[in-house]
């Protein structure tokens, strides 16, 4: 991520760290976000929408129902974040996850204590 500012401010907004904190654990849709939240839809959507732009999260699957509509999936893609301000400059470090193998994914997920319970 290019601008770190941005950064801070996505990361000191209550709502983006919330959408960041459940999508770390687990993907999650926009429905799934605004129930388990209880964050509006439409913001969930903006945020998300401005997550994705600044590759903090990513879609990783759409599942689309009988009805024909389609339920996006997303996962947050940030591994660690350093912030530091130091004799005046802001520096931000960013680690992130390769979210692109559903294997490597599948073998996180497992790897996780108690994901037998998780349902996957």
């Amino acid at each position: 991520m290019k601008n770190k500012e941005l950064l801070v401010e996505l990361l000191g907004d209550k709502y983006s760290r919330s959408i960041l904190s459940l999508t770390s654990s687990m993907e999650c849709s926009a429905l799934l976000l605004c129930r388990e939240l209880g964050i509006p839809l439409a913001t969930v959507y903006r945020k998300l929408r401005l997550l994705e732009d600044t590759g903090l999260i990513k879609h990783v699957k759409t599942i689309i129902h009988l009805s024909g509509n389609e339920e996006k999936y997303y996962r947050c893609v940030i591994h660690e974040v350093k912030i530091s301000f130091h004799r005046g400059m802001l520096s931000v470090n960013l680690n992130m996850e390769d979210c692109n193998d559903k294997i490597v994914r599948l073998w996180k997920r497992l790897a996780q204590p108690g994901s037998q319970e998780a349902g996957l």
